[in-house]
Order: structure tokens, then C-alpha cells, then sequence
């Protein structure tokens, strides 16, 4: 069953990936483009940094 940091990190990543849909979708100012690009680039890094834990437990 997922972790309750699994779940929150899955949840930030959604948001993450939506703000930066929003913004390309609105034809925001590159600035907010390119931040929002930025959060989802580290919420990435953070799911790959845990599935690399996931995999490291598995037998």
C-alpha cells in the first residue's frame, strides 16, 4: 500500500504538471512558463528519487 509521503509526492507532482499544462495553455509570460517548467523538473526529480528507493527494498 502507498506511503503517505508516496501519495502527497504523486499529489504535488499532479499539481505541478497542471500549473505548467495551464500556463502553456493560457500562453502565459515565459517567466511563469519557465518557472512552472522548473516545479515540475524537481517534483520529477523526486519521483525518480523515489522510485530508485522503491526499487532499492525490492528482494
Amino acid at each position: 500500500m502507498p506511503s503517505e509521503e508516496t501519495r502527497r509526492l504523486l499529489k504535488i507532482f499532479g499539481i505541478a504538471v497542471t500549473d505548467f499544462e495551464d500556463a502553456v495553455d493560457k500562453g502565459a509570460p515565459p517567466e511563469e512558463v519557465s518557472r512552472t517548467e522548473a516545479e515540475v523538473r524537481t517534483r520529477l526529480d523526486e519521483v525518480t528519487a523515489l522510485i530508485e528507493r522503491l526499487r532499492a527494498k525490492k528482494p
